[in-house]
């Protein structure tokens, strides 16, 4: 980059009779102190330049993180089902304590050619921000992954839980043991998640709800007459209770 102080500047001079006169001699040709205007002169391009850096770096790192975000969007497409590794391999790893780069990512490989392609006047300020767009891209990355990993969770839970409620469906019954092992499946994996506490009570209640209603489903199929007596037996119970018990028995509805 080329910076040239217009033509116009250049040929400007002070009025006739103030001009900085210099002695002759052998040291004629040494650098002489600039007069007030030269100074001002030099001052405001100086300035102009930095401004201008500063509009170029900005410009820059628009299109730095145009192309990070690219990469990202790249990496989250080609990521493992469960998530594993996605934020490692875009922005390494850091030292908590000491900030040190313990493993370099793809952003690594991205920054460091970008700002070798940049030009000179500008690199400094570039390369004093990589810090902080790794801190910032390393947690967008972190969010990714944790939530891709939930979202695998789920869609595992999903399986087996299919898988349970069709083994009720093809059972008898009055297969108790077939029916709680199937039960007990859903809840262990349920507990194994990675859910807080009220997320996991739900999943909990709503799998117990499932498999009640898949098994009396099914005892509605092979004997509709014991199925309405058990529900029969079931409201009435209900309607005898105290308002207490009978909200206790809503929340724990289908619990067997």
């Amino acid at each position: 980059m080329v910076h040239i102080i217009p033509l116009s500047v250049g040929r400007r001079r002070k009025a006739s009779g103030n001009e900085q006169q210099y002695p002759a001699g052998p040291q004629a040709g040494a650098v002489q102190p600039l007069d007030e205007y030269w100074q001002a002169v030099a001052d405001r391009y100086e300035q102009r330049l930095a401004q201008q850096n500063a509009f170029d770096t900005e410009i820059a790192t628009r299109a730095l993180d145009g192309e990070l975000a690219k990469a990202e969007a790249d990496a989250v497409a080609n990521a493992s089902a469960d998530g594993a590794g996605l934020h490692d391999g875009m922005y390494g790893q850091v030292d908590p304590h000491t900030g040190r780069v313990l493993q370099t990512g793809r952003f690594d490989t991205l920054f460091d050619n970008f700002v070798k392609q940049a030009p000179a006047e500008i690199r400094p300020d570039l390369a004093s921000r990589k810090t902080t767009l790794r801190e910032a891209g390393a947690l967008r990355m972190a969010q990714q992954q944790l939530d891709r990993r939930r979202q695998y969770e789920q869609d595992q839970l999903a399986g087996v839980q299919a898988a349970g409620l069709n083994t009720i469906k093809l059972s008898d019954p009055n297969d108790q043991p077939t029916f709680d092992a199937a039960r007990r499946t859903g809840l262990d994996l349920i507990s194994k998640m990675y859910l807080d506490p009220q997320a996991r009570l739900r999943a909990e209640a709503s799998w117990r709800e499932s498999t009640a209603k898949a098994r009396m489903e099914t005892l509605i199929v092979q004997d509709p007459r014991r199925a309405l007596d058990m529900l029969s037996a079931a409201l009435g119970q209900r309607g005898k209770a105290p308002p207490a018990a009978q909200q206790t028995s809503g929340e724990n509805g289908g619990q067997e």
